[in-house]
């Protein structure tokens, strides 16, 4: 029925039981607990098969800098580039900036309509994206209470981990943000970072965004801009007090520009 996009009762086949997991013997705060869903067995089976089907397509339609969930690529990559990109912008001794960015509870927050407009730009069709709607509008969580589950909570946005199709949706999406990056170098609304050197401006691994960028008031307002409408359209919100800026070779100025910003200033090395 699934398969025929007749999801009417599907709804008691798509809920997910929410425990707690203690992450050490003396767990007494919530803070000390790891929220893991249960997903139902027949809507796993579902998502795994659309996720088989996806998974070889998934490389020639998401941006190279983007490497998490996408068969051949590997956390590595996303090192090297940023590694490599750092030491090209330091040895040309002129001002930059690095910002590593934190996304606001990134899965949680991803919006249905955004993640729908992006599949049909990808070219996936009608079916596909009712699939994917009948899967994401039933589903409901219950929260295990005492070992009962308590009534369910009816999802309105964001995708559920632990479902093997969710990974994959995700970077679909923000892929959007690498687009948008390289659609603002084209039309010169960001500065090209090297003369001579091809440097990306943007590596992502899922929800980890790392962006070069000059030091000038002109580029640090159109990054601003870019990640605003971003934010806006796909519900992904940078949080700027858990991000970092690093600045290569700027001026006393440079600290108060990136203040238009809102995150913390920080030196190298970073953890990346």
């Amino acid at each position: 029925q699934l398969f025929e996009l007749r999801g009417r009762g599907f709804c008691k086949l798509n809920q997910a039981l929410l425990t707690l997991i203690p992450k050490c013997a003396d767990a007494n705060e919530l803070r000390d607990y790891r929220p893991i869903c249960l997903i139902h067995l027949v809507a796993k089976i579902f998502t795994r098969v659309i996720s088989l089907r996806l998974a070889p397509r998934l490389g020639g339609l998401v941006s190279p800098n983007q490497n998490a969930f996408i068969p051949a690529r590997r956390l590595h990559d996303n090192f090297v580039l940023v590694e490599q990109s750092l030491k090209l912008l330091h040895q040309l001794k002129a001002p930059r900036i690095m910002l590593k960015l934190d996304l606001t509870r990134a899965f949680d927050s991803l919006s249905w309509p955004f993640l729908f407009e992006v599949l049909g730009q990808y070219g996936f069709g009608p079916q596909f994206r009712e699939w994917i709607a009948i899967l994401l509008t039933m589903s409901s969580t219950r929260v295990m209470v005492n070992g009962e589950p308590g009534p369910p909570i009816w999802l309105r946005c964001g995708l559920r981990q632990g479902d093997p199709v969710s990974p994959q949706l995700f970077v679909l999406a923000v892929d959007t943000l690498s687009r948008l990056m390289r659609r603002a170098h084209d039309y010169r609304i960001l500065q090209p970072l090297h003369p001579r050197r091809a440097i990306p401006a943007i590596s992502l691994y899922a929800d980890d965004v790392m962006i070069f960028c000059h030091a000038t008031q002109d580029d640090v307002a159109a990054i601003k801009g870019i990640l605003a409408l971003f934010g806006q359209a796909s519900g992904l919100r940078v949080n700027y007090a858990k991000s970092s800026a690093t600045i290569l070779h700027g001026e006393p100025t440079t600290a108060e520009m990136i203040n238009q910003l809102g995150c913390p200033v920080v030196e190298l090395p970073i953890t990346y």
